[in-house]
């Protein structure tokens, strides 16, 4: 007896270390949700005109869900007319043109997608237009988020799972009891194929009716079930478990599992790991699944059968057969959840997030049927287990329901993760340049945010796209008032930072390095707010055409560090010159004018694609008198001298 209790306690320590291992890290049956990470009308943002779309940008492919993929309502109550969603190529982006024009005043957009495990996501925000901007300041409120019938969810998948259990489980049970002679009692894997029907087909319909199991029974939308991975995946899912319950209700066992294990594959391609790991994510989901319903299943059919005949040797024997099979099952479940969610959760986010409370939650249920299970089976050496079977089968029920309301609650995100692209600009923008050494700087300023790009000369044995770049970013204000901003990484050379903008100049000052390539630090200037005036820049295009002939002094480098290059001394015509110039044809994708210091009016042109910035001082004229081009590989400085002005200026 001393011997079997030791040795039951060293297999519950084992077991209860690498529980801990997993939740550390956390479980295979937790789905990441899609998260929003920039809007278009920016979150809490406000644009000068009405906006003609609004555009939703989320950390992973979405497919619009149902009829109410992107509402916008006003404060008064009114809705705006909005046309039919579309993606992007990558499916991350969700945009809806706006169908006539949004008045002065500030709006509530209501959004809702299917994420790639199926669940679908509701959330909401608010931006102004026009004067309104003041009230979205004086009534700040964050954008908020949350699965969409997340109760009606939870029930379902907790049935879907046990589904699994009663099918996958319960013919383990039955093959373990046959072994030991008993054909008793029946079987409740037709129940189990029912209600994996039904489950499957209510969270199909939770996909097609945008999170309403009514909407979806009602009026479903067949765009949300067939234009995104989610909702074919939950289609094909609901045709194998009718195949199941067919099958069973035929006797036909073999097709029967062979179509609970196309039920299985279709969860292990729903479930998030997937999206992480196209070919192990589905792997480590399907053995987590399968060993998990194994697990269940097989005890809850085993404590019938030890019920029904009074625990005799016989139902005592299976049970044991039972123990050394379930220990196997145990270890693979929670080997496949702490390798699948190994990024989900940090040790630190445990009591700290709801996340973290659930799965805790989840690991004291699994530390109690260890417990029990150690128990029952010491237990079984002097007499029948009975009711501690029956609380460990009570308790895995129960973490299958943790495990359901898991799937509906958001895991941890790390703000500062890379993204892979960068966000779209909110509302009206510049794009302003500069250089620290050999990495030419550009930075394009929209509403709220910031997006860095740095480029580093390139050779033949060397691209550009797999350099590693580094940046830091202090802001400062016209009053000296400076702070660190932190840069969020979206992509090779790009970095993020959200920033509000104070009135007037804000100085931007960039660290910028990359691996072979000198780099340091440039200080470069964003007038806010953005003022745009295109008809300046064409009436300064024709000024400088009308221009006969001037003297132009032009300084180019691309190392800021390097020993400084007297200026070239050339004499040219105004037509020569401007067509010369990235402006040529009168337009530039950005504009926006302020006031120097001398009283000269600046003329900022942005060309965000090309990486281009160019900031052009004028004078009463509209003549260029100073002109500043930053090109990926060159800072120009340019200064002009015309026949009627006596000197040069600048």
């Amino acid at each position: 007896m001393r011997r079997a209790w030791a040795c039951g306690i060293a297999r519950l320590a084992a077991v209860v270390l690498m529980a801990a291992a997993a939740v550390a890290t956390a479980s295979a049956s937790a789905q990441a949700h899609a998260v929003l990470l920039f809007a278009s009308p920016a979150v809490e943002g406000a644009v000068p005109t009405a906006p003609k779309e609004i555009a939703l940008i989320f950390d992973e492919p979405v497919q619009a869900s149902g009829r109410r993929a992107i509402r916008i309502t006003s404060t008064a109550g009114e809705r705006a007319v909005v046309g039919s969603p579309m993606r992007n190529e990558g499916g991350r982006q969700v945009t809806v043109p706006v169908r006539g024009l949004l008045r002065p005043g500030v709006y509530t957009v209501d959004w809702q997608v299917a994420a790639r495990d199926g669940e679908v996501m509701e959330g909401s925000y608010r931006f102004a237009v026009g004067s309104a901007a003041a009230a979205l300041s004086a009534e700040p409120a964050a954008a908020q988020q949350q699965v969409s019938g997340a109760g009606t969810t939870v029930v379902l998948r907790w049935a879907l799972f046990a589904a699994f259990a009663l099918v996958l489980g319960g013919s383990a049970g039955e093959r373990l009891a046959a072994r030991q002679g008993i054909a008793e009692p029946g079987s409740w894997a037709r129940a189990g194929a029912v209600a994996g029907l039904v489950a499957s087909l209510g969270l199909t319909a939770l996909i097609a009716g945008g999170g309403s199991l009514i909407e979806g029974a009602l009026s479903p939308s067949a765009a949300a079930l067939f234009d995104g991975r989610a909702g074919v995946l939950a289609v094909m899912e609901t045709a194998a478990w009718l195949v199941t319950t067919v099958a069973l209700v035929l006797r036909r066992r073999p097709a029967a599992w062979a179509a609970t294990a196309c039920a299985v594959v279709a969860e292990g391609l729903r479930a998030h790991p997937a999206g992480s790991r196209a070919v192990w994510g589905p792997v480590l989901t399907v053995a987590h699944l399968t060993a998990a319903a194994l697990w269940i299943g097989a005890l809850a059919y085993l404590v019938r059968l030890g019920v029904a005949r009074r625990w005799d040797a016989r139902a005592r024997g299976a049970l044991g057969v039972y123990a050394r099979f379930a220990l196997a099952l145990v270890i693979v479940v929670l080997f496949t959840g702490a390798v699948s969610g190994l990024l989900l959760l940090s040790p630190s986010e445990l009591l700290d997030t709801p996340f973290g409370r659930v799965l805790s939650l989840k690991l004291a249920l699994v530390v109690a049927v260890c417990a029990l299970a150690l128990a029952a089976r010491c237990w079984m050496v002097r007499s029948a287990p009975r009711s501690l079977v029956r609380f460990e089968a009570l308790a895995l029920v129960a973490v299958l329901a943790v495990t359901a309301w898991l799937s509906v609650t958001q895991p941890p995100r790390n703000p500062m993760a890379p993204l892979s692209f960068a966000p779209p600009a909110s509302g009206d923008t510049i794009t302003v340049g500069g250089r620290a050494d050999q990495i030419g700087i550009t930075a394009t300023a929209s509403e709220g945010q910031l997006v860095l790009r740095l480029t580093a000369p390139t050779t033949d044995l060397d691209r550009a796209d797999s350099r590693t770049y580094e940046a830091s970013l202090r802001l400062a204000d016209a009053k000296g008032h400076a702070r660190t901003v932190p840069l969020r990484a979206c992509d090779d050379g790009c970095f993020y930072a959200p920033v509000t903008w104070m009135k007037g100049p804000n100085l931007l000052t960039v660290r910028a390095s990359a691996p072979g390539w000198d780099g340091g630090t440039e200080t470069l200037r964003v007038m806010w707010p953005v003022r745009p005036d295109a008809s300046l820049l064409v009436r300064t295009v024709g000024a400088m055409r009308a221009v006969e002939t001037f003297t132009l002094h032009e300084q180019v480098a691309s190392d800021t560090a390097g020993t400084a290059i007297a200026p070239t001394r050339l004499r040219l015509t105004g037509h020569r010159f401007v067509d010369s110039e990235p402006y040529a044809r009168g337009k530039a994708s950005q504009t926006s004018t302020f006031t120097d210091a001398e009283g000269h009016t600046v003329l900022a042109l942005g060309y965000p694609g090309e990486r281009l910035a160019v900031e052009l001082t004028l004078d009463d004229q509209d003549r260029v008198i100073r002109e500043t081009l930053v090109t990926p590989n060159h800072l120009i400085h340019r200064s002009f001298t015309y026949a009627d002005s006596g000197k040069a200026e600048g």
